[in-house]
Parts: C-alpha cells; structure tokens; sequence
C-alpha cells in the first residue's frame, strides 16, 4: 500500500488528508481492495485516529471506501456493471466528439496528431507515465477540436470515473501496445477524412479497453 504524503499545510489538516487519500485512490496507487488501518495511517501522519476515522467515512460517503463491520476498512472494489456502463459512456460521448472534430481539422493539425502518436509508438516499452501523458493529448486532441462545450462538459465529468482504471490499464500486459495499434486505426480515418469511420473507430477503441480491463481485474479478483 503506497504511503501518503504528509499534509500540506495551507489547508485544514482533516481536509488535506482526505485530498491525499482520494488522490491516490482516483489514480490508483491505492488498488481495490487495499486495507487502510486506521493505526497505521495515524502513525504515519501524525494524528489522531479520530481524524483518519473521519477521513475514511467521508471516502465511504463518496462510495471509494468499504467500512466492513468487525474488520476495518479497504478500498471500495470495482463493480462490473459501473465499469461497463462508464465505459459505454466514455465511447459514446469521445466518439461523437472525435466524428465533429474531423472537417475541423487542417492539415497541419492532423499532422501535429500524427506526430503525438508517433511519440507515443516509441514509448510503448519505455516510461508507463510518458506514454500515458502522451496518450491523454492524443484523446483531448479531438475532444478540444469537437467543439461541443456541453459535450466538454460531460466528458469532464466523467474524469473521475476513469482516473481510478489508468493505472490498472497501464499494468495490463500488451494493453499500450493494442490501444496505440487503435490509435493507428483512428488516424488512417482521419486522414481520409471520413467522420463516421473515425468515430466508429474511436467506440471500438475505448470499448475494447473496457473488455481487457474487465478481464483483468476479474482474473485478479479486484471486483466486488
């Protein structure tokens, strides 16, 4: 379980803790299912457990932790159905904003693009973060370009939903490998110009991360 960073000072101690925890629970270092011992955090942090105690309530609040009677605390599991429908979500909602991004687009844009993806091929076996930053510019790139503020809006949304699978999907063996051959896919339809392949194409893209990363987590037993 990753160790969280002493908190910062400027904000009320309760509050800083809580920002911490959620943090590392939204980007995955804490996995499903991680126990939080309310000793051990206290020790660790400096306070009382009555602070933690609170903290880990108001986490369960948020529905990113399981408070088990008679046995302590952990992260709150992944349900199957909420990543299946999120997914749907995501795969619908960057789709419709990729197929509006295409006539948009200039030349030198999709070769911008192009060239994104061209840093992110050569980072596939190299640093997970370089490839994962490279990665969310290849996604945002059409989001931005689509145009839609509702649509952005929603898409913001839905930011936490996924912040919590990244890390998960990174340590999937062969999964950046399979999500940069999609992006190759996406790109050859942008390049024709063609809305409606490209934003098939973008569906196919995240709901194929949604089947890999079910199955991973099923084999690994993170899901409730």
């Amino acid at each position: 379980m990753s160790t969280p960073r002493p908190p910062v000072q400027t904000q009320p101690l309760r509050e800083s803790i809580h920002a911490d925890l959620r943090r590392q629970i939204l980007s995955g270092r804490l996995l499903p299912g991680s126990r939080l011992v309310e000793s051990s955090l206290a020790e660790t942090l400096k306070v009382s457990r009555t602070v933690i105690r609170e903290v880990i309530k108001q986490l369960e609040l948020e529905g990113l932790v399981k408070i088990i009677p008679y046995k302590g605390s952990e992260v709150s599991r992944l349900s199957l159905e909420d990543i299946e429908e999120a997914y749907a979500i995501q795969a619908a909602l960057e789709g419709l904003a990729a197929g509006l991004a295409v006539p948009k687009m200039s030349r030198g844009e999709i070769q911008n693009l192009r060239s994104i993806h061209e840093r992110l091929r050569k980072s596939v076996h190299k640093d997970p973060e370089e490839w994962q930053r490279l990665n969310v510019r290849f996604h945002q790139f059409f989001i931005d370009k689509g145009g839609n503020r509702r649509l952005l809006q929603l898409l913001k949304n839905q930011r936490d939903q996924f912040a919590r699978y990244w890390r998960i999907i990174l340590s999937i063996p062969g999964q950046r490998e399979r999500n940069t051959r999609h992006h190759e896919k996406i790109l050859r339809a942008l390049e024709k110009r063609d809305p409606l392949k490209v934003r098939l194409a973008m569906e196919d893209h995240i709901q194929q991360a949604s089947r890999n990363l079910t199955g991973f987590l099923q084999r690994h037993s993170f899901l409730l």
